[in-house]
């Protein structure tokens, strides 16, 4: 597994493990910590993106992996479009040279982490069969992703390859400041008011539990040649219902203003996902109520304060 130490691959890691899976971790700890790995896991410390491709066949073909999960990459929107050189080291180039490592190798599925970045900006619900229409440069790097699995599945007539657009992912241990971490940090502030950007803004917030169950199910079912999968929960929810669950949950009333100096010019007003396919084909439906998970991520933001 690619990014095993990030928010998403610490949780689905001690997952694989309990259902008798080897697991090999390969990270360039970016954005992960290494003790999120557990020892039971064997980890290999590789920035994916500037590696040599002889190199990753040798990791490889050593380990002789089954199946492959691709969770490296930058998803940090803001910080991708500020930095889109690192952004297609880190998404394109990263998959396009362990797609040709695999070249040389016999293994059954190559399953990534896609986007639903990858959608256009129009206010709906985005079925899987949408064209792509990316309206930044990190939806552009997913695009270029999921086209280099087809051609890593074309080129095997053994091997398959699935696409998960995960929608927008929470929980803990998320390490990039995305909306609801930087909820939680202005409930844990002093200030007088919690001052935020876009608060009528609609997501489809998706619990990270449930993705590593996605995960799975793409892991453990049968799919297509090629597969692409939305994950989210199908239930579009304002940022300012977010705030309005925490400050429930956390017992206080502070006044939210909404600041336009805060607002970012490239965020689309909506984005959710239909997730028809996923739950017809996968057997897959999202198990966590947006109350239970933020009141339990809140709870443990607490503790750990």
């Amino acid at each position: 597994m690619t990014g095993g130490a990030g928010f998403i691959g610490s949780h689905l890691v001690p997952e694989l493990l309990s259902r008798n899976y080897r697991v090999l971790v390969i990270d360039n700890l970016h954005s992960g910590r290494q003790d999120n790995v557990p020892p039971e896991a064997e980890f290999l410390y590789l920035d994916l993106g500037r590696a040599e491709e002889f190199s990753i066949f040798e990791i490889l073909h050593d380990f002789r992996p089954d199946t492959i999960i691709h969770l490296a990459g930058m998803h940090y929107i803001p910080a991708c479009i500020a930095n889109p050189a690192e952004t297609f080291l880190a998404n394109v180039r990263s998959t396009e040279l362990l797609t040709r490592a695999l070249s040389r190798l016999s293994i059954h599925k190559l399953i990534a982490a896609s986007s639903a970045d990858v959608y256009s900006a129009l206010d709906k619900e985005h079925p899987e069969s949408e064209p792509a229409a990316p309206v930044n440069v990190y939806g552009l790097s997913k695009v270029l992703m999921e086209d280099m699995l087809v051609s890593a599945a074309r080129a095997d007539p053994g091997r398959s390859s699935v696409a998960l657009r995960l929608f927008n992912v929470y929980g803990p241990r998320d390490a990039n400041p995305h909306v609801i971490p930087h909820i939680i940090k202005l409930l844990r502030s002093h200030s007088s008011e919690l001052r935020m950007g876009a608060t009528e803004t609609t997501r489809d917030f998706v619990h990270v539990d449930d993705v590593v169950r996605a995960i799975c199910s793409a892991l453990e079912h049968e799919t297509a040649k090629y597969d692409v999968f939305n994950v989210g929960t199908g239930q579009a929810t304002p940022v300012r219902e977010i705030v309005r669950i925490l400050q429930q949950a956390a017992g206080e009333r502070r006044t939210i203003v909404q600041d336009r100096s805060l607002m970012r010019h490239y965020d689309r007003p909506s984005l959710t996902a239909d997730i028809s396919k996923i739950s017809q084909h996968l057997n897959w439906r999202p198990t966590v109520t947006i109350e239970d998970g933020l009141t339990r991520l809140l709870s443990e933001a607490m503790a750990t304060s």
